[in-house]
């Protein structure tokens, strides 16, 4: 997990992967499935699109740099995953979320 984690942005398949960690292919499935309750393709794909969640809130980076700093250089691409996993688009989610937070984050003004 921690492989994936540190590298996102990285073009993982299962085969490399499981080179990289000595493991056989059907091997490493059965012990993600077992600790994350995802395939590591999977949780690849979630951890993109959280990484890229908080890059969102957090950075005024564009979002096709975004994009392609978690690994999806298509900004199609990554605007279709990320839609699936969080039913927004990254555009509506940073302008949904940011402006939210900008709200919270303001000192309440009480009458004097």
């Amino acid at each position: 997990m921690r492989v994936l984690e540190s590298s996102v942005a990285h073009d993982w398949t299962l085969t490399e992967l499981s080179e990289h960690l000595h493991l056989a292919p059907g091997y490493l499935v059965r012990l993600f499935k077992n600790e994350t309750g995802l395939p590591p393709m999977a949780y690849l794909t979630r951890q993109r699109v959280e990484t890229a969640a908080a890059l969102l809130l957090h950075t005024e980076e564009p979002v096709a740099h975004i994009g392609e700093s978690v690994g999806w250089s298509d900004q199609n691409y990554f605007a279709r995953r990320f839609k699936t996993h969080f039913g927004l688009s990254p555009t509506s989610y940073r302008n949904r979320f940011t402006h939210n937070s900008i709200e919270l984050a303001k000192p309440s003004q009480r009458p004097a």
